[in-house]
């Protein structure tokens, strides 16, 4: 005996019902269950003010390589990177790396950079890259291991993932030291060595624009012309007060506090950026304390070019980026106050894809 239509209709509404449960417990299922937890990055590894792990490796020309023989006379930046075969971050990486060398001989700091790559990978990437400096391999990743910065959140299966290195940058002296340590959490994201050295309150020979008025005068410059998605940089102003003057420090009230902002676009990240430690100014007219700068000071602004794939969809035909941008203040000398300014920025960078090309096999 056939079923009725109305017990059809019962039966597909029931099958109905029963498969809208199903796919809500799977997804009830899905939310649930434990979701692997990132380590936060800044905690990994030496700390500045510890001594790092000593190392015995092999460069890419299988040269026996120490922590000592690496370091300059000033000290060592030792990068920790992912694979110069198959990660593209890591390749623009090193190849930025590579343009620095001289500036980093000229302060007298030493340059290595550690993988787990084999020999024969790293020699393939320096002779297509032109590699000058000294690019070592960790095979098994034991040296990574002594650091602290290994990654294990990942399944042990998935071997191109797992026990690589948090990617990431040390600053050491010359007894190997950490003076200051460079990590994202974000394994695409790579801050560049104009950056480093930027936020270190270092000289950057790049090109730089100059402004002044008569309160206030003004360099202006990006620590890299060229950058790629996932590449930090930052946007820098040397500022120096005229004699006499000062400005104020972001957070004071009553007065126009100095601030750089950029404007939104797409394709571009802003970080906040960072300033300087102010002095106490008092104004005894007023009996008034208040937080200015009256001396050379400088403000750093890191940006960083979207690394998602849908930015890279939309980046790959675009060859500069302008970035647009204000620094608004209001300077003072001991006995008035000048009309607030704004001044309008532009910085202009070219843009470059990542290196995706792989190893000969």
């Amino acid at each position: 005996m056939s079923p009725t239509p109305n017990r059809m209709s019962r039966m597909v509404a029931g099958a109905v019902v029963c498969a809208l449960l199903s796919l809500v417990a799977q997804a009830t299922a899905q939310q649930s269950a434990p979701q692997p937890v990132l380590p936060d990055v800044q905690k990994l590894g030496p700390q500045v003010g510890s001594r790092v792990p000593d190392f015995t490796l092999l460069d890419q020309k299988g040269q026996s390589r120490t922590l000592a023989s690496l370091t300059g006379p000033k000290g060592l930046m030792l990068v920790f990177y992912r694979s110069a075969d198959w990660c593209p971050y890591c390749k623009t990486q090193l190849a930025e790396l590579q343009t620095r060398t001289a500036d980093l001989g000229k302060n007298g700091i030493g340059l290595a950079a550690v993988s787990y790559d084999a020999v024969p990978i790293l020699a393939d990437f320096s002779k297509r890259r032109g590699i000058t400096f000294r690019l070592l391999s960790d095979p098994g990743s034991a040296t990574i291991k002594r650091y602290g910065i290994l990654n294990t959140t990942v399944p042990e299966t998935n071997q191109q993932s797992y026990g690589i290195p948090f990617p990431g940058t040390f600053m050491l002296n010359t007894q190997g030291v950490v003076t200051s340590r460079f990590f994202e959490q974000a394994y695409q994201e790579r801050s560049t060595v104009g950056s480093i050295m930027a936020r270190l309150g270092n000289k950057v020979d790049v090109q730089a624009t100059t402004l002044s008025s008569p309160q206030l005068e003004m360099t202006s410059f990006a620590t890299d012309s060229t950058v790629a998605p996932g590449t930090q940089f930052s946007l820098v102003l040397d500022l120096r007060p005229a004699g006499g003057v000062h400005v104020y420090a972001p957070g004071v009230t009553g007065y126009k506090p100095i601030a750089l902002s950029v404007q939104p676009q797409p394709g571009l990240l802003t970080r906040g950026a960072l300033y300087p430690p102010s002095e106490d100014y008092h104004f005894k007219p007023l009996n008034e304390h208040v937080q200015v700068y009256q001396r050379p000071f400088r403000i750093v602004q890191d940006v960083l070019i979207d690394a998602s794939p849908q930015v890279q969809t939309s980046l790959k035909d675009m060859t500069t980026m302008t970035i647009k941008g204000v620094l608004n203040y209001q300077a003072c000398d001991d006995k008035l106050c000048f009309t607030p300014q704004s001044v309008p920025l532009t910085w202009t960078v070219t843009l470059r894809q990542l290196d995706r090309e792989r190893a000969k096999p």
